[in-house]
């Protein structure tokens, strides 16, 4: 079958070049494997996001007003969510912020790069401006699941017409 039929071409490696493609094909992996965990440990982090609760004033406690307490608690929480929502940040409002300062970060990096006549300014721009939204990905990932003030402010006002008053939330 003639070269030029095939849909793809596959490069020929002659003994000289064999080496440094192995060396590339290698780098490449570690850099996906290096993703990978990096997006794994992410998710990780934002499964454990919220652990904030409010904290109930309640001398002389049993068990069985704990247990009210506790009940109380959750019913005024999934009130609360139902109502208002855990976090009333959107996801638009949320993309727009992370785009915001990744682009920021970019035209910073690369009129100072410019300036200082760096040869490599347009990768050092392309790097801060990942950056800044990768960290800004991580914030969101990491601040997800927190209530807001009026989610806490609902859940107080709940527990207090149930006759308990919280002191704050941790």
């Amino acid at each position: 079958m003639p070269a030029s039929s095939c849909s793809h071409r596959v490069p020929l490696v002659n003994a000289s070049s064999g080496a440094s493609s192995r060396a590339g094909i290698r780098a490449s992996s570690r850099a996906g494997i290096r993703l990978a965990l990096g997006v794994a440990a992410l998710l990780f982090l934002a499964g454990c996001a919220s652990t904030t609760a409010p904290v109930v004033y309640g001398p002389g406690g049993s068990a069985a007003k704990a247990d009210r307490v506790r009940g109380d608690t959750e019913e005024c929480r999934r009130l609360a969510e139902s109502a208002v929502g855990v976090n009333g940040q959107a996801p638009q409002k949320i993309a727009v912020g992370s785009a915001r300062r990744g682009a920021s970060q970019f035209v910073d990096q690369a009129v100072e790069s410019l300036v200082e006549g760096s040869r490599n300014a347009w990768q050092k721009a392309r790097g801060a401006g990942a950056g800044a939204m990768a960290g800004s990905a991580v914030a969101v990932a990491l601040n997800w699941n927190e209530p807001d003030a009026v989610y806490r402010e609902y859940v107080d006002l709940c527990m207090k017409d149930r006759g308990h008053k919280v002191l704050g939330w941790r």
